[in-house]
């Protein structure tokens, strides 16, 4: 009877080690999932696509994974500015200057020529250039494939003359969306370009400096928790550059890295979803 009790005794054991055995985490399958879902291009919504730096940590991933990332891993937020420069451009450089910022500026071509010395101090304090076109008129810009990149060109031209910096990234007038068909898409594309959106809209051009900030804040909280990189758009307006400070503040506070768009970053873009369309021209 003994012997019986032992053997049974024994055969539970075996079986809890058993068990135990299957009820330990997978961490390779985890860091799998954590791998893909951190990787450029990674979707987590539609809309946005994750474009977390591929070298954060294991532990910073399983952060991201949670909604939350910890106040001491770095978090990356690309600042961007449109239409400029503008008389608002050199406050905003000042502003970006006093918080050891960097940003990223698609201007206009017609801009760049006016104020040739805002370009050259832009590049000069290491941050990033970009191109908006010539016209920013949707009837001009979209006529044509050939139209877009005309405009496009004739940004990166005055660009290189004014600084000698060739660059490729562009954003095209209102964004990319509705306008910017696949046959647009390919021809820049085809031509080197890289097309960047942005998944933060500042709405400065249409809010208060209160409402602006309130609802810039909430987006990137919401992005954060989704563990997505909040790329922002800005523009070279008064008003952006009178409450940056307020906005950069809060980024330091939070634990966020700013960073300018390089060449090689991984672009963001709207997906059309069947929602591009050719405009209507108007006679």
């Amino acid at each position: 009877m003994k012997k019986l009790i032992l053997f049974i005794f024994l055969g539970c054991l075996v079986v809890f080690y058993a068990c135990s055995k299957d009820l330990e985490p997978n961490d390779k399958t985890a860091e799998s999932y954590l791998e893909y879902k951190d990787s450029p291009g990674a979707e987590l919504h539609p809309e946005y696509k994750d474009l977390s730096d591929s070298r954060k940590t294991k532990s910073d991933k399983s952060e991201a994974n949670n909604g939350s990332v910890s106040p001491n891993a770095e978090k990356t937020v690309y600042l961007t500015f449109d239409d400029g420069p503008t008389s608002a451009t050199t406050d905003i450089l000042d502003t970006l200057h006093q918080f050891n910022a960097k940003a990223t500026f698609f201007m206009l071509e017609p801009s760049m020529r006016e104020s040739p010395e805002v370009v050259d101090k832009i590049v000069e304090q290491g941050h990033a250039v970009g191109l908006h076109g010539v016209t920013h008129d949707i009837n001009h810009f979209y006529k044509s494939e050939q139209s877009a990149l005309k405009e496009i060109t004739t940004a990166q031209e005055t660009l290189q003359q004014i600084t000698g910096v060739r660059s490729n990234l562009i954003r095209t007038p209102y964004g990319s969306v509705p306008y910017l068909t696949k046959s647009y898409r390919e021809v820049l594309n085809s031509n080197g370009f890289k097309l960047w959106d942005w998944n933060v809209d500042s709405r400065d051009w249409s809010l208060s400096s209160d409402q602006y900030l309130d609802t810039v804040i909430g987006q990137i909280e919401e992005l954060v928790n989704a563990g997505v990189t909040p790329i922002i758009l800005m523009h070279d307006k008064q008003n952006t550059a009178e409450h940056l400070s307020i906005l950069l503040n809060y980024l330091s506070e939070h634990g966020f890295q700013t960073k300018k768009i390089e060449e090689n970053t991984q672009p963001y873009n709207f997906n059309c979803y069947q929602r591009c369309h050719r405009i209507s021209i108007q006679e």
